[in-house]
């Protein structure tokens, strides 16, 4: 099925791959979407993977990396850890509270997939990982409707995730606490 949809099924390993090698091709812009866990810094394909991140950042492209959390989580160590590193690399992070994001009965054109793991390169590469049912952990594709699908996801969890601020140490959601409008 994913054949037929125009996307290239891959185990977890390929992916992980794959998704460096795209970020090392990269240009212009990393849009992604990713699940903030610990694994940043404990596992080997993703600290490879932010490795290739690096290398895009030193080319001049500009990634933007909202991590999808439960609020609870921010306080953890390890946490801040991963996003002060990614924060001080200049890498645009976005924190999104996972009650905040739309259902999937929102997003029309998406079944199955995770939804809050996947990366656009240069708005015409997609990297995302698959529902955990599938026999293949991720998929890529360059077809371009599924592309803009991707990129209308990005768009409405954008709308969602705060900007973040670092203040006393702590990587916190840049929250204005007076509207323009009240005043």
């Amino acid at each position: 099925a994913l054949l037929q949809q125009g996307c290239i099924p891959l185990d977890e390993t390929e992916f992980y791959l794959e998704v460096t090698k795209c970020s090392d091709q990269t240009n212009r812009t990393i849009r992604t979407v990713d699940p903030l866990t610990a694994e940043w810094i404990t596992r080997g394909s993703l600290v490879n993977l932010y490795q290739g991140n690096l290398r895009s950042l030193e080319r001049g492209t500009k990634i933007t990396r909202i991590f999808v959390t439960e609020s609870d989580d921010l306080a953890n160590q390890d946490i801040q850890s991963i996003l002060q590193g990614q924060f001080k690399d200049g890498i645009d992070i976005r924190i999104a509270h996972r009650k905040d994001l739309p259902a999937s009965s929102d997003i029309g054109g998406f079944e199955g997939n995770s939804f809050f793991n996947f990366s656009i390169h240069d708005d015409h590469i997609v990297t995302d990982v698959i529902s955990q049912s599938s026999k293949y952990f991720g998929m890529k594709t360059r077809e371009p409707s599924l592309v803009g699908q991707y990129l209308h996801l990005f768009d409405l969890i954008e709308h969602v995730a705060h900007t973040v601020v670092l203040e006393n140490d702590m990587i916190m959601p840049a929250i204005k606490t007076t509207s323009p409008l009240c005043q």
